[in-house]
């Protein structure tokens, strides 16, 4: 397998070491010996990623194998995650998942127009990217779906006009006993950990940072910069899921269009938080935007606000999708077993890049 092309690492990125994975999942006691899980991998970090990559397009025109590569590793990156739980004894399904490209308007523009305006003009139309989204389109995540079809209990999931990152809640709620665990390099995933029965991996790399983070706390500190007594007092707001909703909701979210807030924080929100549970004018489990609202004196800010949190909140959304939608996403649950076909493929198109078919079957 290549090794020095420039397009591996930003596969790499999202993985993370079997040992530090595994004292990770152990210190959060989520798993037991026999139980069922869903793994979640949420491609637009890989996306991401490969845009920060110096010279893309020349880089891409200069690589032969281009498309074979970026298959390859989306392949092996789903099979570097079933082979730690199988590895484990896990009855494990693993899910691929990202927001259509060809996506035109989202339930949420109701209260965002631009509602991820940013994410769908960065790759159709930025100069900079439109080679390497043509490529993405037209070969690399064709390719990758139909390869997934073809493994057990693997799955590529594409939301058209549906935010992509439902996609873990749409098929946790079809089997309620299997546990989830989600992999994503995205803050706004980080809601994950507060609803109850999920396990997010924050993958927060760039070329300052390298930071692996599954708890409110971690997040906390990652965004403060602060520990100790100053992250305690954090954290007694913000483990509630609807009132960290909130904390992602006044930060806002570039790749969303969600603008934050002005003036607001993680320290700022959390006086203001604080005040409306000494008032009782709002409880740590309020859901309703509306109510927790109330907790800003400026009426546009309210609104603001508001608007903000229909766009942010897993639940939220959830409660709005429709079966069409949601059934969307379940349509592309797809079985088609086929280990023959996938071998003659390692032995002719991707000789020189294989796929980790051991991993996977």
């Amino acid at each position: 397998m290549s090794d020095f092309d420039p397009f591996t690492s930003s596969f790499t990125m999202l993985k993370m070491k079997y040992k530090d994975y595994d004292e990770s999942i152990t210190a959060m006691n989520f798993l037991q010996p026999n139980d069922k899980i869903n793994v979640f991998i949420n491609a637009e970090s890989v996306f991401r990623f490969l845009t920060r990559i110096q010279d893309l397009e020349n880089k891409i025109i200069l690589q032969r194998d281009f498309d074979k590569i970026l298959i390859s590793n989306f392949i092996n990156l789903i099979a570097h995650y079933k082979r730690f739980f199988v590895n484990n004894g896990l009855k494990t399904k693993v899910y691929l998942y990202h927001t259509d490209f060809s996506s035109d308007e989202f339930p949420q523009t109701k209260y965002n127009e631009d509602y991820r305006s940013y994410y769908l003009l960065k790759f159709n139309r930025n100069p900079k990217y439109i080679l390497l989204s043509e490529h993405l389109k037209d070969s690399v995540l064709p390719r990758v779906k139909t390869i997934c079809e073809f493994i057990p209990d693997v799955y590529y999931i594409s939301t058209k006009d549906l935010e992509g990152s439902l996609v873990p809640f749409i098929i946790a709620n079809q089997d309620l006993e299997r546990k989830n665990l989600i992999i994503s390099g995205e803050l706004y995933d980080t809601q994950y950990t507060g609803i109850p029965n999920f396990l997010n991996h924050y993958i927060h790399r760039n070329f300052q940072i390298n930071r692996i983070e599954c708890t409110i706390k971690e997040y906390l500190q990652d965004m403060t910069k602060k520990d100790g007594d100053d992250i305690e007092s954090l954290y007694k707001v913000y483990q509630y899921y609807p009132l960290y909703c909130s904390l992602i909701s006044v930060m806002g979210d570039k790749l969303r269009s969600i603008d934050g807030i002005f003036g607001f924080n993680v320290m700022t929100l959390q006086k203001c938080l604080l005040d409306g549970l000494l008032r009782n004018t709002i409880q740590s489990d309020t859901t309703s935007p509306e109510l927790i609202g109330e907790i800003f004196h400026d009426n546009d800010i309210k609104k603001e606000f508001v608007n903000n949190y229909y766009c942010s909140s897993i639940i939220s959304m959830y409660q709005e999708l429709s079966d069409a939608q949601k059934n969307s996403v379940n349509d592309q649950l797809i079985d088609r077993i086929d280990l023959n076909s996938l071998n003659a493929l390692n032995a002719t198109d991707f000789y020189h890049h294989p796929l980790l078919l051991e991993a996977l079957f």
